[in-house]
């Protein structure tokens, strides 16, 4: 039995500059995704496999894992990510989140928090004029005077 490892997007060299950039180790593993797979399906009933819960619109289930991958990376703390205290202090481990990990938060999220958060809209920008520009504004300005 041997593992053959192949690549579906980009090159080797692309690959590696990523896993170089982001320190994530030397390797893709597919167990990494499966589980996070695993944690999806566990919290979002339409994925369940064999499951009797009906997605009953995309839109629905997009939502549904935006707010499933939220709270997974600012609520849930993550054994993986966490490292020993300091020296003195009353606990033996330093719990992280992905989001704290990634230098996004410095405190683990409440699910108040996260529901709560208000996004910022993005600026507006005034949809480009399309097509003949009207009549009107072809016409010279005519000043009348009284």
């Amino acid at each position: 039995m041997r593992v053959e490892r192949r690549g579906i997007r980009g090159s080797k060299r692309a690959i590696a500059a990523v896993l170089a950039a982001t320190r994530s180790g030397t390797g893709i593993k597919t167990a990494d995704i499966e589980r996070l797979n695993a944690t999806f399906r566990a919290s979002l009933a339409p994925l369940v496999r064999r499951g009797r819960a009906i997605a009953h619109t995309e839109p629905l289930v997009t939502a549904g894992m935006w707010l499933v991958g939220c709270a997974y990376t600012f609520c849930g703390r993550h054994a993986s990510l966490r490292f020993r205290a300091p020296a003195g202090a009353c606990w033996k481990w330093q719990e992280r989140t992905p989001a704290m990990a990634a230098g996004l938060t410095h405190h683990r999220w409440t699910m108040q928090e996260l529901l709560g958060y208000q996004v910022p809209l993005p600026t507006w920008v005034a949809p480009k004029r399309r097509g003949r520009p009207p009549k009107r504004a072809l016409q010279p300005a005519i000043d009348v005077a009284p």
